[in-house]
């Protein structure tokens, strides 16, 4: 329910999302950790949580790459791909915070094997410039 009001509310986003703009994804997982009340909700309402929020995610041009509960942790892990746009992500990341449901919540941007072997080729660029101060 919380995820169709995330939908209802930023729903318009998705026709500014040109087609050149829905190119340029970032990927995010979202770790979020229920308390008393999601529990008591999703009981009493049991279902896919991942069919729940998929449509929403599409609706906002993002994408829905997997949805996962820890076992034995109880914490949602769930990726997805979103427009290249700060303030939208901050504003998805925000829009969750009030709903009540989370005891805690992280989103951390990933990246990619291939930009992480990037990454660590640069590190010896950091070192002689940390060196020459």
């Amino acid at each position: 329910m919380k995820h169709l009001m995330l939908g209802a509310l930023l729903a318009g986003y998705a026709t500014l999302v040109n087609a050149e703009d829905s190119q340029n994804m970032r990927t995010f997982l979202f770790i979020g950790t229920s308390n008393s009340a999601a529990w008591e909700m999703q009981i009493a309402n049991p279902g896919d949580r991942a069919a729940s929020v998929k449509g929403g995610i599409e609706a906002l041009g993002g994408e829905l790459l997997s949805y996962y509960w820890g076992l034995g942790n109880g914490k949602n892990y769930i990726t997805v791909s979103l427009p290249d746009d700060p303030t939208f992500i901050q504003a998805f990341y925000v829009s969750r915070l009030g709903d009540g449901l989370l005891d805690d919540y992280q989103m951390i941007e990933l990246m990619s094997s291939a930009d992480m072997a990037e990454a660590l080729s640069r590190v010896p660029e950091i070192k002689a410039q940390d060196d020459l101060k």
